[in-house]
């Protein structure tokens, strides 16, 4: 009886072994294994990227309602944009981020992370996902040609104009930008007279005695990204005067004019009532101000290039400055650029404490 059992077992496994019409069954059931993890993948991926452009969207959208916002909680502005707008099922309502920007930009970040449903079989549980969004709203006078640009965004009195005499900055075919939205952006005191063709300020004016501002600011003044952040700035050479070249800082004398290309390093000194050409070219000026006490100054073609500490243009007494930029090389068009971190501008930046004085600026045109 076991030996006829036996038997035929063997002719039941050599059958077996010879046929082949269910072949297909184990193959199939193995490749079956990624063929579903491939479509649970594809579904758990479009799920996060659904996820992310419904974050994309609301979070453009609240980075322009905070950017035009215009007040100190703009940020609380885009937050609740983005809240109203992204209210995602399922996953935990991320926090974005908000920041101004340098050049007057506003970005927003935020993260999210999304639950797998078929990936997490396969110890991937959860997904984040990344979207960023910047904003930067378009200058009040897009198509003018700014003379003077401040692009501090907090600072008080980032123009300050003030004395007891006569004071006079003229710039007919210009544009003043100050970028600060401080209530006191604007300061003019005593008998300071500014005349342009149009001044876009962010924050407030301020102008008390007898001074004045033509024509009175914009009724709208949206924030100037700054046109020169990535601008290739000449290099300084060493110091001229001052600073490590054993002399002292320059004081202008008939015997020594100031003359371009130099370096002077602890600021310029004009005392008196004196009347001083600049040659064409760059003057640069290192950690110090421009300081004089009247005459008259005048350049065809010349740049002062302002870098470091206390760089600054400082008028006193009775004087004139007419300063006509250059028209071509690397400075075309700046009769003054004070670096930034302080602002660049083609005209003083702060000239403060000054009792009679003018000042003309003319661009390169």
């Amino acid at each position: 009886m076991l030996e006829i059992i036996f038997s035929a077992s063997l002719r039941l496994t050599a059958r077996f072994l010879r046929q082949c019409r269910g072949s297909a069954v184990p193959t199939f059931a193995i490749a079956l294994v990624p063929m579903v993890a491939l479509v649970g993948a594809a579904a758990d991926y479009s799920r996060a990227n659904n996820v992310r452009s419904q974050m994309q969207g609301a979070l453009d959208a609240a980075v322009l309602a905070g950017a035009r916002d215009d007040t100190a909680s703009w940020t609380e502005t885009a937050k609740n944009t983005f809240s109203a707008l992204f209210q995602p099922k399922g996953i935990s309502a991320p926090t974005p981020s908000f920041i101004l920007n340098g050049d007057g930009s506003f970005t927003g970040n935020v993260n999210a992370t999304v639950p797998m449903d078929f990936l997490g079989s396969f110890g991937i549980s959860t997904v984040t996902v990344k979207t960023t969004a910047t904003a930067m709203l378009a200058p009040t006078s897009p198509e003018s040609e700014y003379c003077l640009l401040a692009l501090n965004l907090t600072a008080a009195q980032s123009m300050k104009i003030a004395g007891n005499g006569d004071i006079t900055i003229t710039a007919p075919s210009c544009v003043m930008q100050v970028n600060s939205n401080d209530s006191d952006a604007v300061n003019l005191s005593g008998n300071a007279q500014v005349s342009t063709t149009d001044n876009c300020f962010v924050g407030g004016l301020r102008t008390v005695d007898h001074s004045s501002l033509s024509p009175p600011p914009d009724a709208v003044c949206k924030t100037l990204p700054d046109p020169f952040a990535n601008y290739l700035k000449p290099s300084v050479p060493p110091c001229s005067y001052g600073g490590t070249s054993g002399l002292p800082s320059y004081t202008y004398s008939d015997a020594d004019p100031p003359l371009p290309g130099k370096t002077y390093c602890g600021g310029m000194k004009f005392s008196g009532n004196v009347n001083v050409t600049f040659p064409a070219g760059t003057y640069f000026v290192k950690d110090g101000p421009i300081k004089e006490s009247g005459g008259t100054f005048r350049g065809d073609g010349v740049t002062f290039f302002l870098t470091g500490d206390k760089a600054a243009v400082e008028m006193s007494g009775q004087a004139n400055w007419h300063l006509v930029a250059p028209v071509s090389g690397p400075m075309a068009g700046f009769a003054i650029f004070l670096e930034p971190p302080r602002s660049p501008a083609n005209c003083p930046d702060s000239p403060s404490s000054i009792s009679k004085a003018s000042f003309t600026c003319r661009s390169s045109s």
